[in-house]
């Protein structure tokens, strides 16, 4: 199954942790039936981190190695690369930050 980003988010950006979630969620169940589906990164041109670090270490965290059998990227942008291997030689390190960043977020609607 190909799934094209940029009709799926109806945008050219993916920058919203909470539809990377989402999508994960989406995703997920997509990957319980199909035996492979290809992320179409055409058109997107931009991606912040905490977007890829939701969708991927969810992912990570739920298929581990055989992500790399079931998951496949496709017209990636070399900037997208860049940001894919940073996450993955910074995982520890963005977490905290991540995660300070959303327990943040909670404080203050506590607050």
């Amino acid at each position: 199954m190909k799934i094209k980003l940029k009709r799926y988010f109806n945008s050219s950006m993916l920058v919203n942790p909470d539809k990377a979630k989402s999508f994960c969620d989406k995703l997920k169940e997509i990957l319980k039936k199909e035996e492979e589906v290809v992320l179409d990164f055409a058109g997107i041109q931009a991606t912040t981190l905490v977007f890829l670090f939701v969708l991927f270490t969810n992912l990570w965290n739920e298929y581990g190695k055989d992500l790399k059998n079931k998951l496949t990227i496709k017209n990636g942008s070399q900037g997208l690369f860049k940001q894919m291997i940073y996450l993955k030689e910074n995982y520890k390190e963005l977490k905290s930050k991540f995660l300070g960043v959303h327990q943040n977020f909670e404080i203050a609607y506590i607050g």
